[in-house]
């Protein structure tokens, strides 16, 4: 998570087209440099001890509690209904560590930086669309951590994290794009030709941020309905499904069309009536995580 980008770089980037700017951006990513402004301190810091493979859930803690709001955070994503069915409170923070394990705490204290974000001059105008994304990503969280636990294709809570962070290239690509000015952040032709780059754009950002290569693998070829090489092929056609299926938390008379349109569903072994059941079911688990996760 670096530091923003000088204002002469910015100012070097305006004068881009939207396939220019995709390609520069991806160049920067390879080097690892991830222009994201004003994250908190606690989120780095938290990001660097996950680094640690031999970091015990303690430590984790250790370094959650440092700031008091993402210690809530944490501690109510583990009390929330979805990912605690039992109602067993959890109140240590390394009981909560322990429950959600390293990936989904990683995440979870990304999402939190980003809530925390100041984007700095039209903030008013960006954070609805920074919102927006975040709301996507908690429903396709939601849906692919079902999915995932009632076919046996995908970790749950590996499919959960994907779901998160499957848009995270759409949201840096929003950022940057509002950074640099002109057409790329008020065009909507150029806005949808960027978004066309996000899923390799969000690859290189989880890589960077070491998350799990299946999860990168994912959310890499999230725009593929094809099978995938073997390792992330179960896991991709979770998220697939879980993304194809938003629209249908909405309108179920979209089911049919949805799930016989994408192989995902059939390598699934799911078919219409079986998603109308898990969403119908799942509702309150749903809203549970998205309020969880909301702050």
């Amino acid at each position: 998570m670096a530091n923003p980008a000088p204002k002469a770089r910015s100012t070097a980037v305006r004068a881009l087209a939207p396939a220019e700017f995709l390609r520069e951006l991806a160049a920067e990513l390879a080097t690892g440099d991830i222009r994201l402004p004003s994250f908190p301190d606690v989120a780095q810091r938290v990001q660097r001890v996950l680094e640690d493979p031999r970091a015990t859930p303690a430590q984790v803690a250790q370094v959650i509690g440092i700031d008091a709001a993402l210690a809530a955070r944490i501690l109510r994503l583990s009390n929330s209904a979805f990912l605690n069915p039992s109602g067993k409170p959890i109140t240590e923070l390394q009981q909560a560590v322990n429950r959600l394990g390293h990936q989904l705490v990683r995440c979870t204290a990304v999402s939190f930086a980003l809530q925390q974000m100041k984007v700095g001059e039209g903030e008013a105008v960006l954070r609805p669309q920074l919102h927006e994304l975040w709301r996507k990503g908690t429903l396709v969280a939601s849906i692919a951590y079902v999915l995932g636990r009632e076919t046996k294709a995908a970790n749950p809570d590996e499919a959960l994290v994907a779901g998160l962070m499957h848009n995270i290239g759409s949201l840096y690509i929003t950022v940057r794009a509002h950074q640099a000015g002109g057409e790329l952040a008020t065009d909507a032709a150029a806005t949808q030709l960027l978004n066309k780059g996000h899923a390799r754009i969000a690859a290189a950002i989880l890589g960077h941020w070491k998350f799990a290569p299946s999860i990168v693998a994912a959310v890499g070829n999230q725009n593929s309905t094809e099978p995938q090489k073997a390792g992330a092929d179960r896991l991709n056609d979770v998220l697939v499904a879980a993304i194809a299926l938003v629209p249908c938390v909405f309108y179920r008379a979209l089911l049919d069309e949805t799930v016989t349109a994408l192989g995902p569903f059939e390598r699934l072994g799911l078919d219409a009536a079986d998603c109308k059941r898990l969403l119908t079911a799942t509702a309150q688990q749903i809203k549970s995580l998205h309020s969880a996760l909301a702050g």
